[in-house]
């Protein structure tokens, strides 16, 4: 098993330990401090990594690498800005760890989550959507979990939890403004339903049920701080301490404003959700080409359901994020765009074959797939019981609806926050967005 390294409370005040001026939504980040504070943290992490690296390196070793004062680091200036010595000096250990053979990933789960960890403190441009958000990292969760469906469910609320302590720990602060408790109530409505969307790591929904129940009645800033708190401290007690240690180091933002956070971890958990819808259509794939349409309409109806209840969620979150903080962000990040997922490419390969248009090839795929859901349903149907067919028709249309109002509403998020300005990964922006939506998963049967 993984060791758990970090400390679940972090440092969220300046360098007087008292809170960060003007920190929330639309402000700087709770980590960030003064110049000086920033200019001791950076001492601390060379001194303690330039340590690390000089005693004997092995699989013993990274458990205590001092993950904890990199990350505040990093945290308190943003990737952007962080000290090219201590790039270096990161650089300069991956390069020693390599060229030693020392680098086993897959010997340990701390061994593989300090190879991932890594590459990710080093400022490359252009941005890569994988590297800007962690992605690869956070597969550790499928280490030690029973299932593919728990790790993901586990992932998520990891993710979110992490999200809710960020934003509770805002709306504590004095004076916190009109957007940071919306914020944090979108939030809290998000953690309140996970029941539905990461049923498999929830296994007693009773205290989302008494936090949905405490947010509708519209409590003062320090009850629902109090009743967040409360909630997210029993969430978290049921994810494994490494994978709450993954999702920790693996947040380095580019910039030191507060919304940041919240922005990768909503694209951290966007992509959790496509993982899942990709793994389902696949699943749906298999059942349909073993003659099992029942199982594979299951798989469907139930994908649809957990994709909308978490996409409308989450898209709940983002509307907060003022624009003018947004354009910050995007100054930083170009090159990295969802286009770049591969479970949001798997999604679209897999349901259909379908000629190029506005919105497939110029971008990818990183790869092919030997079936398509829809080419082997309208092949095996004629063979199936005629309401068997039937219902696996209607989820499959039913599973695209769901993604193209989610896309839709990604459109809608897109236009009021950037405007009609470029994607960061090339594309048009919010009209590349709207193509997208009217593409269908499965086109045969919508038009049937």
């Amino acid at each position: 098993m993984m060791s758990s390294g970090l400390a679940a409370d972090r440092d969220r005040t300046g360098e007087s330990g008292g809170p960060v001026p003007g920190a929330g939504v639309g402000g700087p980040a709770l980590t960030v401090g003064t110049p000086a504070a920033a200019a001791r943290a950076l001492r601390r992490a060379v001194e303690e990594v330039t340590d690390w690296s000089h005693r004997p390196i092995g699989p013993e070793s990274y458990p205590d690498f001092p993950y904890r004062v990199v990350v505040d680091y990093y945290r308190r200036v943003g990737k952007a800005a962080v000290a090219p010595e201590l790039v270096a000096l990161l650089r300069g250990l991956r390069v020693r760890i390599g060229c030693g053979g020392l680098a086993r990933p897959w010997s340990s789960p701390d061994a593989w989550l300090f190879d991932q960890w890594l590459p990710l403190t080093f400022t490359d441009q252009p941005m890569a959507y994988n590297s800007y958000a962690g992605h690869d990292l956070l597969q550790v969760a499928h280490w030690d979990a029973g299932s593919a469906e728990h790790a993901e469910d586990l992932l998520m609320v990891a993710l979110l939890a992490d999200l809710a302590t960020v934003e509770l720990d805002a709306l504590a602060l004095p004076e916190p403004t009109d957007r940071q408790r919306t914020r944090t109530v979108a939030v809290l409505q998000a953690v309140a339903r996970l029941g539905a969307f990461a049923p498999a790591a929830v296994p007693d929904t009773a205290p989302l049920e008494a936090l949905r129940a405490a947010v509708a009645a519209a409590p003062g800033n320090e009850e629902l701080v109090a009743a967040g708190r409360e909630t997210v401290a029993l969430l978290r007690a049921g994810v494994p301490a490494g994978l709450r240690r993954a999702v920790d180091i693996g947040l380095l933002p580019v910039t030191t404003v507060h919304d940041e956070h919240m922005f990768i971890r909503s694209v951290q958990l966007f992509e959790r959700i496509f993982a899942r819808v990709a793994a389902a259509l696949t699943d749906a794939v298999e059942a349909v080409r073993a003659g099992r349409p029942a199982e594979a309409a299951a798989v469907l109806s139930a994908t649809a359901a957990r994709l909308t209840g978490a996409t409308s969620a989450l898209y709940r979150i983002l509307t907060t994020i003022p624009p003018e903080t947004f354009a910050v962000i995007r100054d930083h990040t170009h090159g990295a765009s969802a286009i770049q997922s591969r479970p949001y490419q798997m999604i679209e390969l897999v349901s259909a074959k379908r000629p190029d248009g506005p919105y497939s090839s110029e971008k990818g795929p990183e790869f092919t797939v030997v079936a398509t859901l829809q080419e082997e349903f309208l092949a095996r149907m004629g063979g199936w019981d005629a309401d068997e067919a039937r219902r696996l028709q209607e989820e499959m249309l039913a599973l695209d609806a769901a993604w193209r109002s989610m896309k839709r509403t990604h459109w809608g998020v897109t236009l009021k926050i950037i405007g009609g300005v470029s994607g960061t990964g090339g594309t048009t922006g919010a009209d590349y967005l709207k193509a997208a939506a009217n593409i269908e998963l499965f086109p045969m049967l919508a038009t049937a």
